[in-house]
């Protein structure tokens, strides 16, 4: 598998989509960047684009209607919805997602389509396939080099070799694809006995796994986790200056008792997370839905609870990300908080833009994101 994502993915984010058919349609702070696109570009490519951003134009009215019949949303919003893609060269899905209302407020927002030739351009080693942080064995491997705590890796699947690291000891175990996104193929295990009991329960697996214990939920979390770990998605993104510096915080908890993964993808919530304390606001649906003060299964209050440990967790990110994953100038960490202390699982290259802006309720540019995203745009050859 190709740096841990699929071809297809790799495919459709080949051709970065140019924003607008001659001149670019972009919110301030990138503005510049698009300036030098289309700038550099020559006759060929700027045909090319124009067609393609035609038929971006054409096809507006027709996503519009398949957004709108999605989330049940009225007449009345996709006609606003043509309306404001057309002005902005926006999607209406993002439109409808973000909860834009005028077309203004895209000013402050990085849109999803242009997500990944942004991403490309300023955090390259993450579309490597060498990549550490989509590889989930190479990642754990670095964070215990660097002694940061992680979940212990148990035992890995290579190609169907089966490798037993550490003693089972009975624990409740789990196993995920190492490069799995989303949650996708997380087995639970149960508990195991010892050694040959977890090579017979992995024997036949041609997928690369990793096997590690199931973490603990802190008490202070256990009333909103149900039957899944809950995590904060911390960015991390390099300032100014090369040091790491916190540019946003998600947190996610799963909304149905079934789930055994936050993953918004499998219908959890996401919560926005102030940097300054770690207080949770409003959650939402990664896909619509409505808003939600207190859990929607177990009644618990969601908005003006304070994460635990929350100060731990941003130096945990913070120092993992200058001491054993500098080459990154950009990585969204999954984050646990368990009894003992907050646990990195997982480092993500490319933590993408729809959950931290949906669930904000605002775009990424009006903070030091868009600020740094723009130096970092401008001081990329």
């Amino acid at each position: 598998m190709m740096a841990g994502y699929d071809r297809l993915y790799y495919l459709r984010k080949a051709w970065p989509l140019f924003p607008g058919i001659v001149r670019p349609v972009a919110a301030p702070f990138l503005a510049p960047h698009y300036a030098e696109r289309r700038a550099g570009r020559g006759p060929l490519r700027a045909a090319i684009d124009a067609l393609v951003g035609l038929g971006f134009h054409l096809w507006i009215p027709r996503r519009a209607a398949r957004v709108q019949r999605r989330f049940g949303l009225d007449d009345a919003w996709r006609r606003r919805a043509i309306a404001i893609a057309r002005i902005r060269f926006a999607d209406p899905n993002d439109i409808a997602l973000f909860r834009i209302e005028e077309a203004g407020q895209l000013d402050l927002y990085v849109r999803r389509f242009e997500d990944a030739a942004i991403n490309k351009r300023i955090n390259p080693l993450g579309w490597t396939a060498g990549c550490a942080l989509a590889d989930k064995s190479r990642f754990a491997e670095r964070c215990r080099a660097a002694g940061l705590p992680c979940p212990e890796t148990v035992a890995t699947v290579t190609g169907g070799a089966i490798e037993i690291r550490a003693d089972p000891a009975d624990r409740p175990l789990i196993v995920k694809p190492v490069h799995g996104e989303g949650g996708d193929g997380l087995r639970m295990l149960g508990p195991v006995t010892d050694g040959p009991a977890l090579r017979a329960r992995l024997r036949g697996l041609r997928q690369d796994m990793l096997v590690q214990p199931l973490i603990a939920v802190h008490p202070a979390l256990a009333d909103i986790a149900l039957g899944a770990l809950p995590t904060v998605r911390i960015v991390t993104m390099i300032d100014e200056a090369g040091a790491p510096e916190l540019v946003s915080a998600t947190f996610r908890c799963a909304s149905d008792p079934r789930a055994r993964v936050d993953n918004m993808k499998a219908g959890g919530l996401i919560v926005p997370v102030a940097l300054a304390d770690g207080a949770l606001g409003r959650a939402c649906f990664g896909y619509g839905g409505q808003d939600h003060d207190v859990h929607p299964a177990t009644g618990a209050p969601i908005a003006g609870r304070t994460l635990p440990d929350w100060d731990a967790a941003t130096a945990l990110v913070v120092d993992a990300h200058a001491r054993a994953f500098a080459d990154y100038v950009l990585i969204g960490w999954d984050v646990a908080f368990t009894p003992h202390g907050p646990l990195l699982i997982e480092g993500n290259g490319k933590p993408g833009v729809l959950m931290p802006q949906r669930a904000a309720r605002r775009g990424l540019g009006e903070g030091r994101y868009g600020a740094l995203l723009a130096h970092h745009l401008a001081t990329k050859s």
